[in-house]
Formats: structure tokens, sequence, C-alpha cells
């Protein structure tokens, strides 16, 4: 499991993911796309390409000209101005910087939660594995309590080829995961890069990666996944090889 042993978890490791190695060919959102785990809905992913849209949007707004055909003013109802003060044109857009950190906000927790309902879920499956483990070797130590061999009281080859394939099917999980986990935390750098080069005035790019880092989907310490289910796989052995 030595691919697993990361510290801190996930996020120092995508690199050894060839799938999510930058390339010059495939634009982000294409990659986010392609690199979905089919297990996983796609609304679980942050939705890369709304935050793309808002910062289009931002973009939109443009400095108003003075209308130089208007004979009226009016001292109790201005104009309807932009973000930065402006009076607005009829190609500005009525997005706000508001809406680019209420949706990456939405995302960041959405991804936070199901990233721990994942992990969860890894957690109780390996609980289950080991309370399998440790009764086949209570049973095995009542055999020898009895005077009888191991071998003559071990469980059927089909038992542990069924908690090996569970074992399996875990560490399998964990990859996914862990894909997962890379794979938005990437995203999230990227489209805070984008939202900064198009918006400089209302850089936000350190303030949300250092909320991340803060968020217990990055921070958070699941190695006990990896040692549990090391555990699990090395009683597996022992009992086989006391056949």
């Amino acid at each position: 499991f030595n691919c697993f042993s990361t510290y801190p978890p996930f996020i120092f490791c995508w690199v050894q993911d060839s799938s999510l190695l930058p390339t010059t060919m495939v634009k982000f959102g294409e990659r986010l796309s392609q690199n979905r785990a089919p297990e996983y809905p796609p609304e679980a992913y942050m939705d890369y390409d709304k935050l793309k849209e808002i910062i289009r949007d931002l973009g939109k707004k443009k400095l108003a000209s003075v209308d130089q055909t208007t004979r009226e003013v009016s001292l109790t109802a201005p104009p309807p101005t932009n973000a930065a003060g402006r009076q607005f044109t009829s190609s500005d857009s009525p997005t706000t910087e508001e809406d680019f950190y209420s949706c990456i906000d939405a995302q960041l927790v959405k991804v936070e939660k199901f990233t721990l309902e994942k992990v969860t879920e890894l957690r109780n499956q390996i609980s289950s594995l080991e309370r399998e483990v440790a009764a086949l070797n209570d049973a095995a130590t009542v055999a020898n309590a009895a005077g009888g061999t191991s071998s003559q009281h071990r469980p059927d080859e089909a038992v542990f080829d069924r908690i090996r394939n569970q074992a399996d099917s875990v560490a399998k999980s964990f990859l996914t995961l862990e894909k997962y986990v890379n794979l938005n935390f990437m995203g999230f750098h990227k489209i805070l890069k984008k939202h900064d080069k198009n918006s400089p005035a209302h850089a936000c790019k350190q303030f949300y990666i250092n909320r991340m880092h803060n968020q217990a989907w990055v921070r958070g310490d699941y190695s006990d996944v990896v040692v549990r289910l090391s555990s699990v796989y090395s009683a597996l052995r022992n009992d086989q090889s006391a056949e």
C-alpha cells in the first residue's frame, strides 16, 4: 500500500496520476468531465463550467459612456450602476462578484460533504472486514485450544477469497476517492486563477486557497483507512500461511 502512503493525504500525490497531469491540448473543463468516476454522480463534482460562465459574465461589464442626448436628471432616482459604480449599459451583465463567491462557497461545501460521506463509508466497510477477520482468528484459537490443527478447522478457501475481494474493493474505492479529491482540488485552483486574471480588482484566490486548506476534505488525516486495510491483508496472509 505504498501507493497510498502520502501525507497530508490526497493533495500532494495527484501528479502520480498521469490522467490529471496538465496538457496543452485539453482544457480543464473537458479533462474534468473525462476523468469523472463512473460510479460517482456528475453533480458530486465541482461545477467548473458554471463558475467559468459567471467569470465570463463578469467580463461583460463595460464602462458606460456619457449619454449626451439626455435632457433630464433625477435627484431622487439615480440610474442603476454596476459593481464599479458606473452606470449600466445595454451590454452590461447583471452578474456580480457576489454571485461568484456564493457559487464557489456552495461548491466547496458540496465537495467536502461528499468526500466525508465516502470516507465514512470506507471506514464502515473496513470495520466489517475487521469483524470477519477477528471471527476467523477466534475460530482458529478455539480449534487450537481443543487440540485440533489449524488446517483441520480453518475456513474454506472461498471465505478467504470473499474477504480478500472485499478488501480489494475497498482499496479501489479509496483510490477513486483520492482521484476525486485531487481533481476537484485542482479545479478550484484553476477557476480561482482564472477569476483573478479576469477580475484583478476582486482577487480572491489566496483567500479561498487558505480556506480550502483548513477544510476537512483537504487537511483531514485519512491514514487510518490505509493502516487498517493493511492489517486486514496481513491477517489474511498469516491465516493462509498457517495452512
